[in-house]
């Protein structure tokens, strides 16, 4: 870790003067400079013998404290959701007085595996990290539920914890651009999943090397296709410092997602968004028209299966991509108040025994 401290000013420097060299011509900087996140890392360990890490800001005193747990998309770290203090979604709900928590988990780099441990994906997120992390936010917490923010696979956990039953756990929750049905991938992704298939589980994919490089290389308009709305220099530190290496596992059932058209387990005999059918959960999904990740119809089929009365749909107008209402330069005027008044109307349900 020390040598990698020692390296990365000169490895961030490299990558700097490649992309000026690549876009002589642009009048922006390469990145914008990023500040130590607000949070701390608490521990928590899994039935099965995985330890990882909860980001925490605990509640400011005089608050009210209702814990709520954010859950990150594919490939992203919790400097996400708290990249810049002026559009940071952790900053913002610290502010309304929730007690403010940041999932990681096995598929995460920062996590602690057994030592004799075996390959996982997402089933095995689902079965053992979520009900693990919630559990001990709500020891933390002394509520008897808890609120949930998930951007894109991030959401796909909660829909898979509900179909499990696990609605007694939450107290309302809020999915952004996070598909529960899919479309048949194109050629190139095609290829790109069976070779997947093909790879040790227990690998992962280097995507933080993979992204620099892209990142060095990139022109301005290369951006568009994951925002609209986020600068380029914040877009490109948010590449750099927001992403992290993905276990093949993960990729390879994401792949038979694609396959059989729905969230499924990993032998596709349980269909988590059908799973949800009737649960009366408060849940508010926020789609984004411009996200290629997550179309408008994929993020409402979660909704569509809930008890009447208990979902709320919120597609955005044009111009939103995948990234842009957790780090777009208009989401803290936007989407953060929604989401911490959709949290606010639930409230009480954090205290009442389910």
């Amino acid at each position: 870790m020390a040598i990698e401290r020692v390296q990365r000013p000169i490895w961030d420097a490299v990558l700097a003067a490649a992309w000026g060299a690549r876009n002589a011509a642009a009048k922006e900087r390469f990145r914008t400079e990023i500040r130590g996140s607000a949070l701390t890392p608490h521990f928590y360990q899994t039935a099965d013998g995985w330890r990882a890490p909860l980001w925490h800001l605990p509640a400011r005193p005089g608050s009210t404290g209702e814990p709520v747990i954010l859950s990150t998309g594919i490939a992203l770290n919790h400097r996400t959701l708290d990249l810049h203090q002026d559009r940071s979604l952790v900053r913002h709900l610290h502010a309304e007085g929730f007690d403010v928590f940041v999932l990681n988990h096995r598929g995460d780099e920062c996590s602690e595996p057994p030592h004799d441990h075996a390959a996982f994906d997402f089933d095995d997120i689902v079965a053992h990290d979520v009900p693990a992390a919630i559990a001990e936010v709500k020891t933390i917490s002394g509520a008897e539920r808890v609120h949930w923010i998930g951007h894109g696979l991030g959401g796909q956990l909660l829909v898979a914890h509900l179909a499990n039953d696990g609605d007694r756990d939450i107290a309302s929750a809020v999915n952004i651009c996070s598909a529960a049905t899919f479309q048949p991938m194109k050629a190139t992704a095609r290829r790109i999943a069976h070779v997947a298939q093909l790879m040790p589980k227990h690998w992962r994919i280097p995507i933080r090397k993979i992204q620099d490089i892209l990142t060095a290389a990139s022109r301005p308009q290369d951006l568009v296709v994951l925002s609209r709305r986020i600068e380029g220099p914040m877009m490109r530190s948010l590449m750099i410092e927001g992403t992290q290496d993905l276990g093949i596992g993960l990729v390879q059932q994401m792949a038979k997602w694609t396959e059989v058209g729905h969230l499924c387990n990993r032998d596709n005999r349980f269909d988590y968004t059908a799973g949800l059918h009737g649960r009366k959960v408060h849940l508010l999904a926020i789609a984004a028209p411009d996200d290629p990740m997550c179309p408008l119809p994929a993020a409402k089929a979660a909704i569509d299966q809930l008890a009447e009365g208990h979902g709320e749909w919120w597609p955005l107008e044009a111009g939103w991509g995948h990234l842009d209402p957790i780090a777009g330069a208009d989401a803290p005027r936007v989407i953060f108040p929604k989401v911490s008044s959709w949290l606010d109307i639930h409230r009480n349900r954090c205290w009442a025994r389910p």
